[in-house]
Formats: structure tokens, sequence, C-alpha cells
């Protein structure tokens, strides 16, 4: 099973790479059955002109020896005889026995217009061997074809030569195998284009999908291509319209509420110093700052969703030291660690406002604050570190929503609504990014904000 999983994970994991490793696996697949076919017809071929030629020379060689006077046709054959061609004149008792096979004695009488007696040589006969050595006599004896011959005055003539139907194929010329090179190419780009074209609408989708995670202001996509791309294309710009509506109306009801909530607010306020028990005015005044402050804090939130401010580049040593001098006006001690080794595109007031509630939050909980530059070639990553009690393991995966609280050590006591680590996350999404919260070994909690670099 391990192994299988294995051999699954090396297999391309887009989609353009899979259709063409598939496409391109079948091509080659056919290609080569088209070759070795090819092959196979060619070596057919060959062997029947090779058996043509045979015959051929068989039928000249008895041509000129009937033509010949008996009593010099010994001379004859021995001027016949070649490197290839053994013709030797035999004798009634050295006659083969075994017939003929295949089609060569209606060959030969097709070519010589008339019947011929024939018989076959086992074993490719010896005659008219004498003067090659014992070695190179075997090996050629073993490629001879032989067959013993009738002259029409009975005369028994005994021909060998060279078997090339035994001898292998010519190899495929060099222009043959040129053209299905270049055809092969040709079909690969083809083959490579028309993948890249049928999968460029789905990276097309995909990457307006990671665009509106971070800006429902993005272009809607092109509405053109086949009618599925289209109609995909159709059916995600109304997602993207409905949620763009339903996020700007709820930002407006909200919105709305808590600023009609300011007037009200505002005369209670009034008429609270008009109460005579100083005990009640405090509690009232107590509980109106706390409404206010609810409300304040849901109002940025709110901005921080709807943040609409274009990326610009940031030196980010420069923000981060900004917030650690503003940290020493009010006497609390910041330490910041490390560099960026280059400019960081982003929101600035969202990745200001981000920090900035990362670092109340560790003077907070933790009576100060170390702030971390780690930076790398894929992101740049803020780390943000207190040495107060931390959050309980079981909680690190709520607090980061929205009016979430843990456990009395980070109480409404201590200020704020729940509200400050949520905006941290969204600004994050809106980078592309993600925070991370985790308990420090020797006590405390980081906070790191992980800020994607987009080449």
């Amino acid at each position: 099973m391990r192994l299988t999983l294995s051999r699954f994970r090396t297999f391309p994991s887009s989609l353009f790479a899979r259709m063409a490793l598939i496409l391109l696996a079948g091509l080659l697949a056919a290609q080569l059955a088209s070759l070795w076919l090819q092959w196979g017809e060619r070596a057919t071929v060959v062997s029947q002109a090779r058996g043509q030629n045979f015959a051929e020379r068989m039928a000249e060689t008895i041509r000129v020896l009937e033509a010949d006077e008996p009593s010099r046709r010994g001379a004859t054959a021995a001027a016949l005889q070649s490197g290839d061609l053994r013709v030797t004149l035999i004798k009634d008792g050295q006659v083969s026995a075994n017939p003929p096979r295949g089609q060569i004695q209606a060959t030969l009488s097709a070519r010589l217009g008339g019947e011929r007696e024939i018989r076959s040589v086992a074993g490719g006969g010896g005659g008219g061997m004498q003067r090659m050595g014992p070695s190179s006599m075997q090996s050629r004896a073993n490629a001879m074809r032989s067959f013993d011959v009738r002259l029409r005055d009975g005369q028994w003539v005994r021909i060998s030569a060279i078997h090339e139907a035994d001898t292998p194929t010519p190899a495929l010329p060099n222009e043959l195998i040129a053209q299905l090179l270049i055809t092969l190419i040709m079909v690969i780009t083809v083959v490579m284009i028309a993948v890249r074209q049928a999968t460029k609408p789905l990276q097309q989708l995909a990457n307006a999908a990671d665009t509106l995670g971070s800006d429902l202001d993005a272009p809607p996509l092109a509405e053109n291509g086949p009618t599925e791309t289209r109609r995909a294309a159709q059916a995600f710009n109304r997602m993207q319209a409905r949620i763009k509506r339903l996020i700007d109306e709820r930002a407006r009801a909200l919105a709305a509420v808590s600023h009609d909530l300011r007037t009200p607010l505002t005369r209670l306020r009034l008429r609270a110093e008009l109460v005579a028990d100083e005990r009640l005015r405090e509690q009232m005044a107590t509980d109106l700052d706390s409404m206010a402050t609810m409300i304040d804090a849901t109002l940025d939130y709110l901005r921080g969703l709807q943040d609409s401010e274009a990326l610009r580049p940031i030196d980010m040593n420069a923000l981060l030291q900004s917030l650690a001098e503003d940290a020493a006006v009010l006497g609390k001690s910041i330490s910041v660690e490390g560099l960026a080794l280059a400019p960081y595109s982003g929101r600035l007031s969202g990745l200001r406002r981000a920090l900035q509630n990362l670092i109340d939050n560790a003077i907070k909980y933790g009576h100060g604050a170390q702030l971390r530059i780690e930076d790398a070639v894929d992101a740049l990553r803020l780390v943000v570190e207190d040495e107060g009690p931390g959050i309980a393991p079981a909680e690190l995966s709520r607090v980061c929503e929205p009016y979430y609280r843990p456990d009395a050590s980070r109480s409404r006591a201590t200020g704020g609504v729940g509200l400050g680590l949520s905006i941290v996350r969204d600004i994050a999404l809106m980078h592309g990014g993600e925070l991370l919260l985790a308990n420090r070994p020797q006590g405390g909690l980081s906070a790191t904000l992980i800020l994607p670099r987009k080449n």
C-alpha cells in the first residue's frame, strides 16, 4: 500500500501535466505501433523481393547452361560461380530426394516458359565450397539455399546461393526516420498547445478564486471560450457579485446601526451625569464606556473587511521600528530583531493595524513584546512574542473568531471585545497569508503573521 501511495504522489499534480502526459503516452504508443507495423510490412516486402531475385538468378543460370553444349557445361558452370553463387554439375546418384517447398517450382516454370524437375537440398548443400576455409565454409553453408534442377537434356545441376531471406532486414532509411521525428515533434507541439488551451480557463478560474478571497472588487472573469467555460465564468461572476453585495449590505447595516447608537449613548452620558447616586453614576458610565468600546471595535472590524487600500511597497523594517518607538513613548519595552531583505508589497494601513493589535495584546497580557522578522524568498514572517500566561491549547483554534473570548486570563476586564485577533487574521487572509498562534515553551504566546511574497 505504501508503495502504491508513493507511486501516486510521483504522478504530476497539475491538470495540464496529467493531460499532456496521458496524450503524449498515447501518441508515443501509437507511433511505436505504427513503426512496428511498418517494419513488419517492410520485412515482408523485402523477403518477397529477395525470393524473386533468387528465382531470377536460378532461371538465368539454367538458361545459360541449357543454351551451352553438354561438353562445355563444366567450364560454363565454373564461369557462372561467384562469391554468393555456386553452380555444380551432379550425377543422378547425387540428386536430393526432397521435393521443393514454397512457390519456387511455379516461379521457375513461369520464368523459363516450361516446367523443370526440381529437388530441394537439405542443409543448404555443400557442392562447390572446396576453395573456402572450414569456418567460412560452415557459416556460409548455414546461410546457403540449394536446389537440384534437371535440365531439358536430363543433366542435373545443383545451384546454391546465399539465402538472403535469413539475413536481417535493412534498417529504415534516414530520410524516413527524419520524417517520423518531424511528424512526432509537430504532433507533440499541437498536443501541448491544445492541452494548454483546454486547461487555461481552469487556471484563470483558480486565479480568480484566489483573488476573490483577498479582493472582492477584483474585475470579473472574462466570459469567452467554449460553452462550458463561458457558463463556469458566468456562474463565478454571479457568485462574486452576490458575495460582494452581501458583504456591502451587511457592512452598511451594521455601520448604520453602530452609528445610530452613538446618539442615544451620548444622551445617556448626559443623563447619567444628573444621577445623584455617585456609585450608580459610575456604574452607568462604565457600562456606557463598554458599549462605546464595542461599537468602535465593530466599526474597526468592518473597516478591516472592507479595506480597499491599494497595494504598495512597504519598508517593514521602518514600520516595525516606528511601532516600537510609539510603544516606547508610552513607556512600554519592545525589542525588534532581524531585518526584512526587501520591501513587501501590501496594504500599509491594514498591516499597521494588524501589527498594532498583536503588539497591544502582547503588552496587555504579557507586559511587553519582542518583535522578530524572518524573511525568505517565499514569505515574510513577522513574529510577536510575549511572556504572559499564554492561551489554553484548546482555545488556540477559536480565539480568532469574532467576539470570542477565552478564559479569565484574557477577559473583558483587560479591555477589548474579542475582535483584535479576528482583524489580524482577516488582514493576513487579505494578503494571501495566515496568522499562527502557539504557546512558547518558556511561557507566553507567540503570534506569527505569515505574508507570502508573490513573484
